[in-house]
Formats: C-alpha cells, structure tokens, sequence
C-alpha cells in the first residue's frame, strides 16, 4: 500500500470469511475484523488523509456479520474489541494450515516482486 501511495483507501468488505459463516469455511474471528479495520485507519491517516471508505458485500450468517461489521467500525475508531463468540469459538475454530499459507504468500510476494 506504501508503494501505491493512495489517494483514498476503497475496501470491498466481505465478512463471510468468518468462522461461523459456513459458506466460504474461513476462520476470521469478529476480532480479526477489528484489527483490519484499526490497520486500515493507519493506513488511510497515514497515506491518504484519513479518506477511507467500506462497502458492504457477503457475509450470510447474519449474527456474526453484524458483530463483524460493528467491530471493524469499533477498530476503525479506536475503541475495543466486543467479539461477543470468543467464548465459544474454540468448539468450532480448527488448526489453520499455516505452511499453505505461507507457500501463497511467498507465491504472491514473488508475482509482484515485493
């Protein structure tokens, strides 16, 4: 993002990545949402003078996208967390494969010569 140096920051926000929308079997975690939304805040402040704009697109478990959509803007503005299913998402959550993940990584990284 630093090398593209943006004059606004446009996110497609897609929360069936979350562990309880079965859809696309994803493990996001609302908190992870959170953390996106506070990284992006940085980003825009940092790179574009705070112009940063979400639009909504998937996400069909609509407990868990409504609380995702509420922590990305709780991230967004700074204030804490409420993933209101961690309590309940070790019944659910399973290993995340972390080698494929880094062999697409590496992947991406070396397709656009980062």
């Amino acid at each position: 993002v630093q090398r593209f140096k943006p004059d606004i920051i446009m996110v497609s926000a897609g929360y069936d990545a979350h562990w309880r929308d079965k859809l696309a079997g994803l493990q996001f975690q609302t908190s992870t949402y959170h953390a996106l939304g506070g990284r992006l805040k940085e980003l825009a402040d940092e790179l574009c003078g705070g112009r940063l704009v979400f639009f909504l697109e998937g996400g069909y478990d609509l407990e868990a996208l409504g609380a995702s959509v509420a922590d990305t803007w709780r991230g967004v503005l700074g204030l804490e967390s409420e993933d209101r299913f961690a309590a309940s998402q070790e019944l659910y959550l399973y290993d995340e494969p972390i080698e494929r993940c880094q062999e697409a990584i590496t992947k991406a990284v070396a397709i656009h010569s980062l």
